[in-house]
């Protein structure tokens, strides 16, 4: 369990000029901030394609990364490093990047306008069986499969939708199974609302939701860059709470522009990236 917190990340030859240490990473939560060009976003990529093993993405950044695990060796890479090595390194962590920015899909069909790739990545979440990732007909699918686990895997379900529908509830929707077509729908006084028609912000919301409900409570290292873009007020201050709720292993590393996110008791897991920076020698 232990080997998914990060406790310290090092990152040299940023930018050809730059080095950042971050230490003291906190076991919950860690909010980044910083103006618009201070590296957050560089920075978050070059954490994502070290967790992700992407060699050729870190060899186009140039840099040298240190990553130190609690009970844990270090994940070290160097241009260097080869792609098995640093599979080697990271074998029995659990780490997930959740993008939620809604964009259209370039390829898709006119029968399909309803897609986006928030849309597409919300629909396999729901649907997908047996594919690259869990999803909920996955996990719904082991309660037969699995008579012994069914109670417990009903209960989390039921716990999820409940979680939904409080975050929801400014809104009247509530979630639910559609009995007849076993779709996942939202209930709005009486109106059936189908996945495609939530807004922007609800399906990102829902995404996020839905991922670590997925996680089944197992620790994990989750990268979020901004996820507040399209998020209403509310729920940025209840964010990182229903978060914890749904997988209390789960170690949260973001970046934010927005003070609502972090307000209701997340200010002490604040850093600033500036601090984090100092020059090559």
């Amino acid at each position: 369990m232990e080997a998914n917190r990060i406790t310290k990340i090092t990152i040299s030859n940023i930018w050809n000029r730059y080095n950042l240490e971050w230490t003291d990473l906190h076991p919950d939560v860690n909010i980044v901030v910083g103006i618009n060009g201070s590296g957050k976003t560089t920075i978050f990529k070059i954490i994502d394609a070290v967790m992700r093993a992407d060699i050729k993405a870190l060899k186009g950044f140039g840099v040298n990364v240190v990553i130190d695990f609690e009970g844990h060796n270090s994940v070290v890479y160097t241009p260097k490093t080869t792609l098995i090595d640093l599979k080697r390194q990271l074998a029995g962590i659990n780490y997930c990047k959740i993008s939620t920015f809604d964009v259209p899909l370039r390829d898709r069909s006119v029968n399909s306008k309803n897609f986006s790739q928030l849309y597409s990545q919300l629909y396999n979440l729901v649907y997908d069986i047996a594919g690259e990732e869990s999803s909920l007909s996955d996990y719904r699918l082991m309660a037969t499969n699995y008579p012994e686990k069914a109670d417990h895997i009903n209960k989390r379900i039921q716990a999820f939708f409940a979680t939904v529908d409080r975050l929801f509830e400014g809104t009247g929707k509530t979630i639910s199974i559609n009995r007849q077509n076993n779709r996942l729908v939202f209930n709005d006084d009486g109106d059936i609302i189908e996945l495609h028609q939530l807004s922007s912000g609800e399906k990102q919301l829902l995404l996020v939701l839905l991922k670590v409900f997925l996680m089944d409570e197992v620790p994990y290292i989750l990268l979020m860059d901004e996820p507040e873009i399209s998020l209403h007020i509310e729920w940025q201050h209840r964010f990182f709470e229903e978060i914890r709720l749904l997988n209390p292993n789960t170690q949260i590393i973001t970046s934010t522009h927005s003070p609502s996110i972090f307000a209701d008791g997340w200010g002490d897991k604040l850093i600033f990236i500036s601090d984090m920076f100092s020059l090559k020698q």
